[in-house]
């Protein structure tokens, strides 16, 4: 974590909370940038098309990473995204490949305790 920039959004997330926190975070001046999303909750019959829809805005945006993390993000369709269907299949993989010097945007439903993510960067 020493190394790394990090914003940590992991109260609550919805749509529209995950757009702006992406546009926001897209205007940061870095170079390395990689985004770290956790599925969005209560989003009813919405959530297939909602978790879409971020999908294609975050990879429109050219981050470093983009890191998919849930059972909603896990059923996309991607072409530059990672997707982790559970916290733990993440966390092995974070174990295994570090982020150094990186700005890292994590965002997600509190449900997701993305938080977790802290002790593992």
């Amino acid at each position: 974590m020493g190394s790394n920039t990090i914003i940590l959004d992991a109260y609550n997330a919805n749509p529209s909370s995950m757009y702006v926190a992406l546009e926001n975070f897209k205007q940061l001046e870095n170079n390395n940038k990689t985004v770290i999303l956790g599925d969005m909750f209560e989003l009813g019959e919405a959530a297939e098309e909602e978790h879409q829809k971020i999908v294609d805005f975050s990879e429109s945006l050219d981050f470093n990473q983009v890191f998919l993390v849930g059972k909603n993000f896990y059923k996309t369709k991607n072409n530059t995204s990672q997707k982790f269907e559970s916290f733990n299949d993440f966390k092995l993989y974070l174990q295994n490949n570090k982020l150094i010097n990186t700005q890292i945007l994590i965002k997600g439903s509190r449900g997701m305790a993305l938080e977790r993510v802290l002790e593992l960067i």
